[in-house]
């Protein structure tokens, strides 16, 4: 990798896409116990149940030897790249996808008119399950003291796995980036 680009690390962007999929699971479950369905709220939490560890075992499995491969063929970051901020990740990965979220609220709610929370306990494991990785991932940085950093226009980790470039790797300190330019935007 050549050339200057920014980095964000995979570690924020896995964890900001758990989160996001445990929050849309949790409205899917208030929406799957307060809204009557077809198979009866008691039902529905039993599926719900059952369905739930299974997507956390999917989450938590399904990518996670592709990652391996991926941070073991890692090389160090180049001088010339940019480090983007944590809470700059979140919120790029927030905006750039609200649209897919609030479809995604939409047809979790709408499940819940079948499925009772069945649909939203199933979409929180998975997020569960990605989150657990996501720690996994975590932990080996700390115990390799290494940071493990993908291209920003990458961010889409759970997307195609041929349009994801090479990952990067730094030092721990780069872990504590901050925004280079503090107020520049509200100066202007």
């Amino acid at each position: 990798m050549r050339g200057t680009y920014a980095l964000a690390r995979v570690v924020v962007i896995r964890a900001t896409v758990a989160r996001t999929l445990m929050w849309i699971g949790v409205v899917g479950i208030l929406a799957g116990l307060l809204i009557p369905s077809v198979t009866g709220r008691r039902h529905g939490v039993m599926i719900g149940a059952a369905a739930g560890v299974l997507a956390a075992l999917v989450g938590l499995l399904l990518r996670s030897r592709w990652y391996q491969a991926r941070i073991a063929a890692a090389e160090k970051a180049a001088f010339a790249v940019t480090l983007e901020p944590p809470q700059a990740t979140r919120r790029r990965l927030a905006r750039d996808n609200a649209l897919w979220l609030l479809v995604g609220m939409v047809l979790v709610c709408a499940a819940a008119l079948a499925a009772a929370p069945a649909a939203g306990m199933a979409v929180f494991g998975y997020g569960f399950g990605l989150f657990v990785a996501t720690r996994l991932i975590a932990r080996w940085e700390r115990a390799n003291e290494t940071l493990v950093w993908a291209r920003t226009e990458d961010a889409r980790l759970l997307g195609r796995r041929r349009r994801t470039g090479p990952f990067a790797t730094t030092g721990p300190a780069a872990g504590q980036v901050r925004p280079v330019v503090k107020g520049a935007a509200r100066s202007r």
